[in-house]
Formats: structure tokens, sequence, C-alpha cells
């Protein structure tokens, strides 16, 4: 097999085998090889390329990700692997967490205060949801400590508010106490806020 290379956009290099374009490296790690053009190489050498090749984009796409906003270390590595496979995605994941990209803790503490000032789930759901990102538990628990949480309080507020226009019948009272359990509120902390805020509770 014949290789030969041309320049791409950027730092990239387009790699060809027989004249036919193959796959794509950035060019650090093209030259470092030092292979020259019209080289032929075994069927293990290209391997070796197409799984370096695999692991840089992956871990380009991963510094992307995370430039968005952070990411935990099982969310990023499920991203990666849906387009680059596991070992691709494995490897960018040890970089990045090696050098400090990665941080479970400090995203976990992120993330759930989001989830509690901006989608005003309690904590029940906070850490279901923190769970479904591969947090640790006893990391969980920590992030969910930092948490001023009274339920009660937090649901006569949302009703005093956010819902104050949806308390006018039976049927709009039933939607807020399904909504109020999605977000992770139990039904005595639902009932509670309700007879603090003088309404029925629906019956079921």
């Amino acid at each position: 097999m014949i290789i030969t290379s041309k320049p791409g956009l950027g730092n990239k290099v387009h790699i060809s085998i027989d004249g036919k374009y193959t796959l794509t490296l950035y060019d650090d790690y093209w030259y470092r090889l030092k292979i020259k053009e019209g080289q032929e190489i075994s069927e293990e050498e290209l391997a070796s390329l197409k799984e370096e090749a695999g692991f840089r984009l992956a871990y380009e796409k991963g510094i992307q990700y995370l430039t968005n906003r952070s990411h935990s270390r099982k969310e990023l590595f499920e991203k990666l692997k849906l387009k680059y496979g596991a070992p691709a995605a494995e490897r960018a994941i040890e970089k990045l967490d090696y050098l400090g990209y990665i941080n479970d803790e400090a995203f976990a503490t992120e993330y759930a205060g989001y989830l509690f000032e901006v989608k005003k789930y309690d904590v029940k759901r906070i850490s279901y949801e923190l769970k479904l990102k591969g947090i640790d538990s006893e990391i969980a628990s920590n992030a969910l400590k930092t948490l001023d949480n009274e339920p009660i309080l937090r649901i006569i507020e949302m009703l005093r508010t956010k819902y104050y226009n949806k308390t006018n019948s039976e049927k709009e009272l039933k939607k807020l106490v399904n909504r109020f359990v999605r977000m992770g509120y139990s039904y005595s902390d639902i009932r509670s806020a309700f007879d603090e805020c003088e309404l029925e509770m629906p019956g079921y």
C-alpha cells in the first residue's frame, strides 16, 4: 500500500492510500512520523494511523464539548463513543482527565445548582439526574449538601408566583400536583404547601 498526503484545512493533513483518501491526521503527529511521500506501509501501520486519527478527533471534539459546557466523565465518554468508537473515546477521556479538563465533583455541584435554581427540582429528582450522568453516589451526596433545600417553602413560592394563575380548577391543580411529583417533591410536602396556600388538594 502506497501512502501519500496533502495539506487540509488548518493543521490537518489528508492521507490517501493507493491514491484514495483514507483518513485525516493532525500535522504535528504526521510530521513527527517522518513518513515519506509514496512510501509503502503495512496493514499494521495503517491500523495504527487510523487509531491515532480516531483518538485525536475524539480528543479535539471533547475539548469542543467542554468549551461549550462542563460534562461528567460518563456523559462525555458516551458522546465521544457514538462518534468515534469506545477505544478512541476512552483514550481521549483519559488524556482530558489527566489534563484536568474533567472534574466530576465540580460538574456535580454546578449541575445540581442549575437543576435546583433554574429547573426548581427537589433533591430527589436532582439525585436521579446526577445518577444518569454517571456521578458517583458519594459525589452526588456532597453536591446535594450544598443546596439550601426547603421543599415546602419552594412549592409555596412556585404556587404564589410561577403558577399563581393555574390554581383555578381541580383539573389545573391535578396537573400542578403531577408536575411537582415529576420534579421530585413528595405528596406530603405538596399537600403541606397546598394547605398553606389554602388550596384544596385534588382527589385521585
